[in-house]
């Protein structure tokens, strides 16, 4: 395969820009980071992609559109595959469109478009080594593994030559190849690639197993007729007994039939003296109770009158008994309305003694408020002038030790500046002495003695009288000392100013006086916090523990007090008088409050207790009363009643003996008791001869008999039904035919197991022989991955050194590197190692493979982590190995190919 041209447009970062390459030889693409370089590959590999149509709208192909844009993405690119040059292009997004024109070959001229082009393009591609393709080319996102080539046709094509050389000049036979490729072609009828059985194998098998399954059917088919045969006789000797036992049980029940008849009718004769014999009773029993009707009417009346006697008596005695209740009651009645007036007077005398007792808690809860808001005011008031006072003294403890610092370095300046100064004594010598001033102030004024001594630490002016002046001036170095003097006592009047001291004790006293405050704010602030956390008056825990709070408690439990004593002055304003129970507060203590509230509640419960003994008496009266009540009036609804009953039997008594008499229902009776006797003994009579017959035997003989012949008739009906079934079966399974067909089947399994048998014979037999040469061939392989590894040897040893050695594997991978001696595994080579040494196994594999099966190699900014000198080794073997294939090398750092013969082509 060889690439002339590649153009791209709207890719990424790329506008449009064509890349035309030789067809053998070095081309350099050089440009900048980010130019594209890279892309131009991409945009090759998403052309070429069989599976990426022009209509795609993958992440892949929307990754490649330059960002915010509805551009079309085309990639056209001329090569040469199989021999074949032509011009292949995709347009992705915007109109897609594919394409692909032939100029040369077979097809030029054909332009093809769109599926057309794609599927096309495809065929021809897939006929290029795919694994070559991505081997030969090394991209700045490929990892630094060892390539694996094994799967290259083209490389094993060229080691086969290779090999097949080596072999004709050692003797050994260069056709083997052609009989590994017919046996491979044995074992591939016959076996899958894995080794499994293969399409004829399977079929022949499948054929054989699906015959048995046939010819198993065609068994149970025969069979099937067999049973139907069989069954078809059984039925035949059924039907012939079955007839025979119908008749015969037809005969039977015929007979019992009759006997039956003649039975029926007796039973009917039986039938009609019983009706006679019922009518007969039904009419004496009319006639008796007519005649018991009579005598109980009579006897009603008699009892009637005696109810009525009874209800009489029983009236006067519920009247009697009534008025009696009536007077219980209304003196039950009196005794409850004292009781519970009695109750009531308890009650409230009760509830006002509970009154003033709480009125009396309150008065003394509220004093005690009084107090305690009394000193947490006096402790507040006494914090507000300790805080007063902190807030008015401004000393701290850092302040002081500033002031002190500049006090001992005014006392050191001052020292120094004494030491240094020049002293001055002034003796009087006598009493008449003239006066004497030194700077202006009277010796004798400020002095007491007759000596004085002075420091001289700045110019000092004596004057005697007025007739002498002396100036003494000290040393320059004294006057400094002196200005230090002054310059420390701003010091220390600046750091005591803040704190309000004029001097150094004077700011201790006032640090003194603030840790005194300080500590007494404290503790008043306690004292409040624990007097507050001591009070009992609290009414409930949510209320918020302060000063305000209490205050705000003790308001409200003096409203509460005067509002008491407005109630209370006003029920004085109403002339209201206490009984005897009542209690007044007029000097009581709680304690006196509160055992007269518990006398008046005892009386108020014994009142209670004697008021519900009288409501329960009054209520038991009051049901007496009620059922005395009740009891009258029933007794008088009695006597009606009575009265009204025994006139209505009276008059019906009246009614009847008007239509019969007495006497005439005794007659009456005696005439159809007569009557009942006769039919009486003509059902006797009947009955005894119907008994004679047996009628339950000769009745179930019938029935069974009956039965016996309906149940064999039945089986009968269904014998025949079954025999005409399985005849019409019989019929239609058409024997001879499945005879026929089970003879068919059984010789064609005979024949496929001939068949399957020699057929599995030959599957082995290629599968032996396929296994021994691709054994023989395994061994032969080893052998020309001589050609591989001196190739990749002779080109690595101008990059890495002389003593360069290489281990590769049956998989045509390079797992191991000699150096200096020293063996080392592929991964335990540094990164730039892997590096030069992937690109010499890439350069190698290259010049193996012939021209026209080679692809070109393309390296993506290679040898970057190489250093000066080996780099320009690789080069020089790359420049060499482009004589003859194309080598295409995209790069930032142009510089390092200045030495080596190349195409370079500008992407700036």
């Amino acid at each position: 395969m060889r690439l002339h041209r590649i153009h791209v447009e709207n890719f990424k970062s790329v506008e449009d820009r064509t890349l035309e390459l030789p067809d053998t030889g070095l081309v350099i693409a050089e440009g900048l980071n980010e130019v594209g370089k890279t892309s131009m590959v991409e945009a090759l590999d998403m052309l070429l992609d069989p599976k990426l149509k022009a209509t795609s709208k993958s992440a892949k192909v929307k990754t490649a559109q330059p960002y915010g844009t509805d551009l079309p993405v085309i990639v056209e690119a001329e090569l040469t595959v199989g021999g074949v040059r032509l011009v292949h292009s995709k347009r992705f997004l915007a109109q897609p469109a594919a394409r692909l024109e032939f100029l040369s070959g077979p097809r030029a001229g054909d332009v093809l478009t769109d599926e057309r082009a794609t599927d096309t393009m495809a065929e021809i591609w897939a006929g290029t080594d795919q694994t070559l393709w991505r081997a030969l080319r090394h991209m700045q996102s490929d990892s630094l593994e060892a390539l694996s080539l094994k799967s290259s046709t083209a490389l094993t094509s060229a080691l086969d030559r290779a090999s097949r050389a080596t072999d004709d000049e050692s003797g050994h036979r260069a056709d083997d190849t052609t009989l590994l490729e017919a046996a491979e072609q044995e074992f591939a009828k016959y076996w899958t690639g894995t080794g499994k059985p293969g399409k004829p194998l399977k079929d022949a098998t499948s054929a054989l197993e699906q015959s048995e399954a046939e010819l198993d059917a065609a068994r149970r088919e025969l069979d099937e007729v067999d049973t139907v045969v069989a069954e078809l006789q059984t039925a035949e000797e059924d039907l012939r007994a079955q007839r025979r036992d119908v008749g015969r049980l037809e005969t039977e029940s015929a007979a019992d039939a009759t006997a039956l008849k003649a039975l029926e009718g007796l039973e009917q004769q039986v039938a009609e003296a019983r009706r006679a014999e019922r009518d007969a009773r039904q009419r004496l029993d009319t006639a008796a109770s007519a005649r018991q009707a009579r005598r109980q009417a009579v006897e009603e009346v008699d009892v009637a009158g005696q109810q009525v006697s009874e209800a009489t008596a029983a009236v006067e005695k519920a009247h009697d008994a009534a008025g009696d209740v009536e007077e219980e009651y209304r003196e039950a009645d009196e005794r409850w309305d004292a009781c519970e007036k009695a109750r009531l007077d308890a009650r409230r005398a009760w509830q006002e003694a509970r009154a003033t007792v709480s009125g009396l808690r309150d008065r003394d809860r509220l004093a005690r408020l009084d107090a305690v808001i009394g000193r947490l005011s006096g402790l507040r008031n006494e914090l507000r002038e300790a805080e007063s006072r902190l807030e008015g003294n401004f000393a701290s403890a850092k302040g002081l030790k500033a002031a002190e610092k500049a006090s001992a370095r005014l006392a050191a300046a001052r020292t120094k500046l004494e030491v240094a100064s020049p002293r001055m004594r002034i003796e009087r010598l006598r009493d008449d002495a003239p006066a004497l001033a030194v700077d202006g102030r009277p010796i004798e004024d400020e002095e007491d003695g007759d000596a004085v001594d002075r420091v001289v630490d700045r110019p000092a002016v004596v004057e005697v009288a007025d007739a002498w002046r002396i100036t003494v001036t000290p040393a320059s170095d004294v006057d400094k000392l002196a200005h230090d003097v002054e310059r420390a006592e701003r010091e220390l009047t600046e750091a005591l100013e803040p704190m309000g001291a004029d001097t150094l004790e004077a700011a201790r006293e006032l640090l003194a006086a603030r840790g005194r405050d300080e500590n007494l704010a404290a503790g008043l602030r306690e004292r409040l916090e624990r007097e507050l956390t001591d009070v009992d008056e609290w009414e409930d825990d949510s209320q918020e523990r302060s000063v305000a709070g209490l205050t705000e408690l003790r308001d409200r439990l003096a409203a509460r007090v005067g509002e008491a004593a407005e109630d209370d002055a006003d029920a004085d304003g109403t002339g209201a008088a206490a009984g005897s129970g009542d209690v007044g507060d007029a000097g009581l203590t709680v304690g006196q409050a509160e055992e007269a509230a518990t006398r008046c509640e005892a009386a108020h419960d014994q009142a209670e207790l004697a008021e519900k003994a009288a409501r329960a008496a009054r209520e038991a009266v009051g049901e007496r009363r009620s059922a005395a009540r009740e009891a009258d009036s029933a007794a008088a609804s009695t006597l009606t009643a009575a009265r009204g009953q025994a006139e209505r039997l009276a008059a019906r008594l009246e009614e009847a003996r008007g239509i019969a008499t007495d006497e005439d229902l005794d007659a009456r009776v005696e005439a159809e008791d007569t009557a009942h006797q006769e039919a009486e003994g003509e059902f006797e009579k009947v009955s005894g001869e119907l008994a004679e017959h047996s009628p339950d035997e000769v009745r179930e003989a019938a029935r069974a008999s009956r039965a016996r012949f309906e149940k064999a008739s039945e089986r009968l009906g269904r014998t025949g039904t079954r025999w005409a079934g399985l005849d019409g079966q019989l019929r239609g399974m058409d024997r001879s035919g499945r005879q026929d067909r089970f003879d068919d089947m059984e010789g064609r399994v005979h024949r496929l197991r001939i068949k399957v048998t020699a057929l599995t014979k030959r599957a082995d037999a290629a599968r032996l022989l396929r296994d021994t040469l691709v054994r023989h061939r395994d061994e032969e392989r080893r052998r020309y991955l001589e050609p591989f590894t001196r190739q990749i040897e002779t080109l690595g040893r101008g990059v890495f050194g002389a003593d360069l050695a290489v281990r590769v594997d049956d998989s045509l991978t390079v797992t191991q590197r000699r150096l200096g001696g020293k063996w080392l595994a592929w991964d335990q080579l540094s990164t730039g190692a892997k590096e030069q040494l992937g690109l010499v196994v890439r350069l190698a594999t290259a010049r193996l493979v012939s021209p026209e099966d080679g692809v070109p190699v393309i390296l993506d900014d290679a040898l970057v982590y190489s250093d000066r000198v080996r780099c320009e080794r690789v080069l020089k073997e790359v420049s060499s190995g482009s004589q003859a294939n194309q080598v295409v090398v995209f790069t930032s750092a142009p510089e390092r190919y200045d030495a080596v013969e190349a195409v370079h082509v500008d992407f700036r």
